[in-house]
């Protein structure tokens, strides 16, 4: 099997993996460490308002806060719905099956959507950590309030959209 495959399975099958723990999202305790750098060059930003903004550790970059409610929204829907229209071509065409640089958007797409599987885990249980991005190039620790798996993405602005533009297991230098 390709590589691109097993990794593009393993965060929805790691975040099913263990049951919840029945605590509402608001009394659950956070699992990441503070950063290492100082006050002034980090913050912590949570709000009740929706799942897109709960609790994402910003540590570094000029990211604005609309920027990160984006990037924070975008991850998420990607990984509970696998919309195409949530990430680049050349990010689509490495998680596809059998796709190369050469693979058409379209073709690279219909291949992610016959091998992507909806998730039994919601929006509400993916958590992000250590967002961080300068110059339209964003990463972000993505894991789950079910399982203690972390999985680092990179998001893109392209146009004004943040889109998913790569993964630790599928982007070299990540």
């Amino acid at each position: 099997m390709h590589r691109r495959f097993i990794a593009a399975l393993v965060l929805p099958f790691a975040l099913t993996a263990c049951g919840s723990d029945d605590k509402p999202a608001a009394t659950q305790e956070p699992t990441s460490e503070a950063p290492s750098e100082a006050p002034s060059e980090a913050t912590s930003e949570a709000t009740s308002e929706s799942p897109s903004t709960v609790e994402t550790e910003v540590v570094a970059g000029d990211l604005s806060a609309a920027d990160q409610a984006a990037i924070s929204t975008t991850i998420r829907e990607f990984l509970v719905t696998g919309d195409c229209d949530l990430a680049t071509t050349e990010y689509l065409r490495s998680i596809a099956l059998f796709a190369d640089e050469s693979t058409p958007r379209e073709e690279a797409c219909t291949s992610w959507e016959s091998v992507f599987s909806k998730p039994l885990f919601t929006q509400d249980d993916v958590q992000l950590t250590e967002l961080q991005g300068e110059n339209g190039v964003a990463t972000v620790k993505v894991g789950s309030k079910l399982a203690n798996i972390t999985t680092l993405y990179q998001l893109t602005e392209v146009d004004g959209t943040w889109l998913v533009s790569g993964d630790e297991f599928n982007t070299d230098g990540l």
